[in-house]
């Protein structure tokens, strides 16, 4: 199905270098991705082939460091050789590089392979996560849709049935209260939404049917047939109808979670294993779908990460490339998935030879590959801005969440802050 590597791996053919030599090629990560997936990955590519070795440069703090680190050494002509940039904001980095040719354009290293290779191993809506301006700079490597963790024993107290997950926001509410009414010391849910980043405010507004950016990425759609105003109406219901806290940060609420003092939890399937180790046999975790209200045009945007080839060297991007390859390739992606629970972004990882068997007998794990279909764009804005234009938005919202300003009034504010930075 994919790409193995060999004694006369294509990468050095590509580059006409002999071979007994061994290229070195330097990637970017952040510290945690680093050490929970990244270092076995890379291990295992260097022990199975001899024309490559893959060294991890010092690790950024998150997505965000990551962004800026890239910026700096496009401007200083230190970039790594190979990167892994978040979905929103691959397209202003990539635009930026671009026109320094300081990024492999992707389409090209696909069209060396074979006219199967593509089609062989991902879907055009994967692909798409990687794709600006209609180019392939990045591969998608990490995925992730929001989804609900849930305390099947609390829902059982509760009086709720946990085969019975709710479907549609009026039956999530009506779960929260009920759990809720356990006692003071339970929490009824927690949902990413002020924390970190905008992945929870993009779900909002693509749960809808509606989309962040326009088509050419260059102004907001966000504000088209009052998604805007529904998305705040819902953070103010997550609070006085859901139980939502705005008082602690994730790392508490995830305790609370995992001790057996909360009933859902709203995040990515990237934490899918270490919920599970946390909560052992605590009591009895379940995983379901994440709720939307359009179910035939809701989308939820894709957490995670893009590969992209920042080398000079001819060499090296070939070398690079293999290693991508590698990275997104079936083997690759089974690696990943059961490390963290991340859907695999290449299909051939669901087939039986990789984990195919492991989703049917494992259902607490399949919740991604549900929600396959649901994968829609995380979205970023047009100049460097990105994160002032996110922790502005995020105050605005956590007043909204508290009744501090109306849902009309946070998203006008939402859209005048987006439109005035921007652009810088």
């Amino acid at each position: 199905m994919f790409y193995k590597v060999s004694a006369t791996a294509l990468a050095l053919s590509l580059s006409g270098l002999a071979a007994e030599a061994k290229v070195t090629i330097t990637c970017l990560t952040n510290a945690g991705h680093l050490t929970r997936q990244h270092e076995p990955l890379m291990k295992e590519f260097n022990a199975m082939q001899d024309e490559i070795e893959v060294v991890y440069a010092a690790p950024a703090k998150n997505y965000g460091d990551t962004h800026l680190r890239l910026f700096r050494g496009s401007a200083t002509n230190t970039l790594p050789d190979c990167a892994f940039e978040a979905y929103n904001q691959l397209p202003s980095l990539a635009r930026a590089l671009a026109e320094r040719g300081q990024i492999v354009n992707l389409d090209e290293m696909m069209a060396a392979e074979g006219s199967d290779f593509k089609d062989g191993n991902y879907t055009d809506q994967m692909l798409n996560l990687g794709r600006v301006d209609g180019v392939q700079y990045g591969m998608p490597f990490n995925a992730s849709v929001i989804q609900w963790y849930y305390n099947a024993d609390l829902f059982r107290q509760a009086g709720l049935d946990p085969d019975k997950f709710p479907t549609d926001w009026d039956g999530f509410f009506d779960a929260t209260q009920k759990i809720d009414a356990l006692g003071d010391d339970i929490d009824p849910m927690f949902m990413w939404l002020i924390n970190g980043d905008d992945w929870g405010f993009q779900t909002l507004i693509l749960q809808q049917g509606g989309q962040m950016m326009s088509d050419d990425g260059q102004s907001i759609a966000f504000s088209e047939n009052d998604y805007h105003i529904e998305a705040m109406k819902m953070a103010r219901r997550l609070v006085v109808e859901g139980g939502a806290r705005t008082d602690q940060d994730r790392a508490t609420q995830f305790t609370a979670f995992t001790e057996g003092r909360m009933g859902m939890w709203g995040l990515s399937p990237a934490g899918a294993r270490s919920a599970a180790e946390r909560v052992g046999d605590a009591f009895e975790l379940r995983s379901a779908p994440f709720t939307v209200w359009n179910d035939a045009d809701g989308k939820l945007p894709t957490g995670g990460n893009a590969a992209i080839i920042t080398a000079s060297d001819p060499e090296k991007q070939a070398a690079a490339w293999e290693y991508i390859k590698f990275l997104t390739g079936a083997r690759g992606q089974q690696v990943t998935a059961e490390i963290t629970g991340y859907l695999p972004t290449n299909k051939g990882t669901l087939g039986t030879d990789y984990m195919g068997e492991f989703y049917a007998q494992n259902p607490y794990y399949a919740t991604p590959i549900k929600q396959y279909d649901r994968a829609g764009p995380w979205s970023g804005y047009p100049g460097t801005q990105s994160e002032k234009i996110w922790r502005d938005q995020a105050s605005t919202i956590r007043a909204v969440m508290e009744g501090e300003v109306t849902p009309e009034e946070g998203a006008a504010k939402l859209v005048e802050i987006a439109e005035k930075l921007m652009k810088r």
